[in-house]
């Protein structure tokens, strides 16, 4: 499992204590995504982020909700990595 962050470089020149708010999840738990398909939207100092998917897989569990804000460091959701298209033995939707 692959666990979704915010890159460290995205935070160089924040300011200590910043937080950083996660503005929209663009795809659902357990839906099938491609390599590079974006995830996430976050906003950090005025600049919006879009974190894309590290492999083919799908998110297995959204931690950080959106409207929600996080702090640098902190697990965004949990990726699985599958080159499968089922879900808990069950076919997945695309998006």
């Amino acid at each position: 499992m692959i666990d979704i962050k915010l890159q460290d470089i995205s935070w160089d020149g924040a300011e200590d204590g910043v937080e950083a708010l996660l503005d929209k999840w663009l795809v659902a738990e357990k839906t099938l995504v491609k390599k590079g398909q974006v995830l996430v939207a976050v906003v950090l100092v005025k600049a919006t982020i879009d974190i894309e998917a590290p492999e083919d897989g799908f998110i297995e569990k959204i931690i950080v909700k959106d409207g929600e804000s996080f702090k640098n460091g902190a697990v965004l959701a949990h990726f699985n990595a599958s080159a499968s298209n089922s879900v808990n033995g069950q076919d997945a939707f695309s998006v």
